[in-house]
């Protein structure tokens, strides 16, 4: 026998459930009721949709002001931790001391950033979205 659920959270669902023995009416957000909640209003059988139709207006009201969590672009990547070697005098395109003398190593990190792919997704799918070099 499984050990008994403690956690009264998880155990509200089914409490609702027995304690609610009818369905609610399904009511707009001034509290008009609803036969349905999945038609709408249109001109004829094919027709476009009509704005009359309130109960999808309170819809896309709602739906375009519902607050959006803001989405982190840059959340899955990697990095690296190495080193870099200057293999050509470049001083004369840049002031930046680690690119004027030739074999000079520099410490570096290197951070790749993907857009919200999982490692294994294909390659098709998103790609790498940039980098950043910090010397």
């Amino acid at each position: 026998m499984p050990f008994p659920n403690f956690d009264k959270c998880d155990e509200q669902l089914a409490e609702y459930k027995a304690m609610k023995k009818s369905l609610d009416t399904v009511a707009l957000t001034n509290g008009c009721p609803l036969s349905t909640r999945t038609a709408t209003l249109t001109a004829g059988r094919r027709g476009p949709i009509l704005l009359g139709d309130l109960a999808l207006l309170d819809d896309l009201t709602h739906f375009d002001r519902e607050r959006i969590p803001p989405r982190v672009v840059h959340a899955k990547g990697a990095g690296v931790h190495g080193h870099f070697e200057c293999t050509h005098d470049i001083s004369k395109y840049t002031r930046a001391k680690l690119f004027g003398e030739v074999g000079k190593k520099t410490e570096m990190f290197v951070r790749f950033s993907l857009v919200k792919a999982e490692p294994g997704h294909p390659d098709v799918m998103r790609d790498l979205r940039g980098f950043a070099m910090k010397f």
